[in-house]
């Protein structure tokens, strides 16, 4: 059975868009990924120098009424730092969505010697 031009063309057009759907994938899989290391890294560093005004007591009977005032001032703000975060990576998924994206691969090409 012969494969007419046309068949042959619908056949590397689904190719090619499959192909560009991965890497609209692999783009979207990897921005977002940065993303969450960004604002999570930044609420990881913040916790680091100031987690003591909120942390010194082990547990909550433990801690005095300022630790806990500023725990609570914390866990509002990580909220809000996570509530933005996460609203701005979906605003980016769905601004990647809209755009073709082509991956240019990693090659190599070989030049004979004489």
């Amino acid at each position: 059975m012969d494969i007419t031009k046309q068949q042959l063309d619908k056949i590397k057009e689904g190719r090619r868009q499959k192909f560009l759907d991965s890497c609209r994938k692999r783009l979207s899989g990897i921005a977002e990924s940065k993303m969450k290391t960004t604002f999570i890294g930044a609420l990881d560093a913040f916790e680091k120098e100031f987690g003591d005004l909120w942390a010194a007591g082990i547990n909550e009977e433990e801690k005095t009424e300022k630790e806990l005032e500023w725990f609570d001032k914390w866990q509002e703000v990580r909220t809000l730092i996570l509530n933005n975060g996460n609203n701005q990576l979906r605003i980016l998924l769905n601004e990647i969505s809209n755009h073709v994206v082509e991956w240019n691969k990693y090659s190599v090409t070989f030049l004979p010697k004489n």
